[in-house]
């Protein structure tokens, strides 16, 4: 479940790419998506520095809920 969990996040920022397109919502996805278009290299690399930002965040939000879940993990022997 907290793996689940801990994934979901990025996956809430790629399905906005479609959602935004399909709804016409201005957004992150709609950003992208006419950055790509545009050949907007700088923005391009920003919107893919923060979703590697968010999978960064997701996986650490995730060892972190595991830690404080099961008590095997707490102890710390290697």
């Amino acid at each position: 479940m907290i793996t689940v969990l801990g994934l979901s996040l990025q996956t809430l920022v790629s399905g906005a790419i479609i959602t935004e397109q399909v709804f016409a919502w201005p957004g992150i996805g709609q950003l992208a998506v006419t950055a790509v278009s545009q050949f907007d290299y700088p923005l391009i690399m920003g919107i893919t520095m923060f979703t590697a930002l968010l999978v960064v965040l997701g996986n650490l939000l995730a060892d972190i809920l595991y830690a404080v879940f099961d008590p095997r993990i707490r102890k710390g022997t290697f």
